[in-house]
C-alpha cells in the first residue's frame, strides 16, 4: 500500500508542483500574469529585451513554441508568429487575454488593440488572465483568487491617482504619431491629435503653431528608442516637449505614472 502511494505521489506530484510554461509576445503580458500567478507559472517572452527575435531563428522559435499555452494581445504582428509556432507545436493553446473588451476603431475600421494603457480595461485583462489560469491550474485557484483581488484593488488605486493628477493639471491633450495612447486619452478625457509620421510642409507650420497655442497642446509623445528627427521638427515650431513612452514595458504601473507626471508638467 505504501509503495502504491509512493508511486502515485511520483506520478501526480510532479504535475502538481511543476510550473506551467506560457509564452507571450511582450513583457507587459508577463507582468499581468505574474501579478496573479506569482511564481506558479514560467513565462517566456518573444520580444525579450535581452535578445533579438527573428522567425528565421529556428532554435529560438522551437524553444518559444514548446509551451502549453500562448497568451496573446491580438496584435497584427502576432499572426505570423502564431502561424509558425503552431507549425512547430500543433498542441499549443492560444488564448486572447483581451477578449470580451470593446475595442476602439481606427479610421480604416480596424480594431485598435492597445487596451492596457487604460487602467480600467486592465481590470478586464486581469479577469481574463485569472480565469484562464484557474482553468490551467485549478489546484492553485485560491492563490490566484487572492492575487487577482489584490491586483484589482491596486488597479483602482492607480486609476484614481492618475485621474487626480491629470484633473489638477492644465494638460488638455498631446500630439502622437500612432494609436498607442488612444485608450488612455479616452479614459482620461484628453484630446489626442494624430499626426502623420513625416516632416511637415512649410505651409502647415503656421496652422500648427496657432492650433498648439489655442488649445495649449505642447507635448509630443513618441515610442521609446524611436528617432527624434520628425518629432523634433514639430517640437521646434511649437516650443513643446518630447516624451518617450514604451507601451510594451513590463513596468506597467511606473510607466503610466511617469507618463502622467511628464505630461502634467511643462
Amino acid at each position: 500500500m505504501r509503495k502504491l502511494l509512493f508511486i502515485l505521489l511520483l506520478l501526480f506530484g510532479n504535475s502538481l508542483f511543476s510550473k506551467t510554461i506560457i509564452t507571450v509576445t511582450h513583457p507587459i503580458e508577463k507582468y499581468f500574469i505574474a501579478k496573479i500567478a506569482n511564481d506558479k507559472v514560467y513565462v517566456r517572452v518573444v520580444y525579450d529585451k535581452s535578445r533579438e527575435f527573428k522567425l528565421s531563428d529556428r532554435s529560438l522559435v522551437n524553444s518559444l513554441s514548446a509551451s502549453s499555452y500562448y497568451f496573446k494581445l491580438n496584435l497584427k504582428e502576432e499572426e505570423s508568429i502564431l502561424k509558425r509556432f503552431k507549425e512547430r507545436n500543433e498542441d499549443l493553446e492560444i488564448i486572447d487575454i483581451t477578449k470580451n473588451i470593446k475595442k476602439l476603431k481606427s479610421k480604416d475600421g480596424k480594431e485598435i488593440p492597445y487596451v492596457w494603457v487604460d487602467p480600467l480595461l486592465v481590470r478586464d485583462i486581469a479577469k481574463n488572465v485569472y480565469e484562464e489560469l484557474v482553468k490551467i491550474r485549478y489546484y492553485d485557484r485560491d492563490i490566484f483568487k487572492k492575487n487577482y483581488e489584490n491586483f484589482l484593488a491596486e488597479i483602482d488605486t492607480i486609476y484614481l491617482h492618475l485621474k487626480k493628477r491629470l484633473d489638477n493639471s492644465e494638460v488638455n491633450g498631446f500630439f502622437v504619431f500612432n494609436e498607442h495612447l488612444d485608450y488612455f486619452a479616452k479614459r482620461y478625457r484628453l484630446n489626442i491629435h494624430h499626426k502623420e509620421y513625416r516632416f511637415f510642409k512649410i505651409s502647415e507650420i503656421s496652422e500648427m503653431i496657432r492650433f498648439s497655442r489655442k488649445d495649449n497642446i505642447r507635448h509630443i509623445i513618441i515610442d521609446k528608442d524611436s528617432s527624434y528627427e520628425i518629432a523634433q521638427s514639430l517640437n521646434s515650431q511649437i516650443q513643446g516637449k518630447i516624451i518617450e513612452f514604451d507601451i510594451y514595458s513590463m513596468h506597467w504601473k511606473s510607466n503610466l505614472y511617469q507618463l502622467v507626471r511628464k505630461i502634467s508638467n511643462f
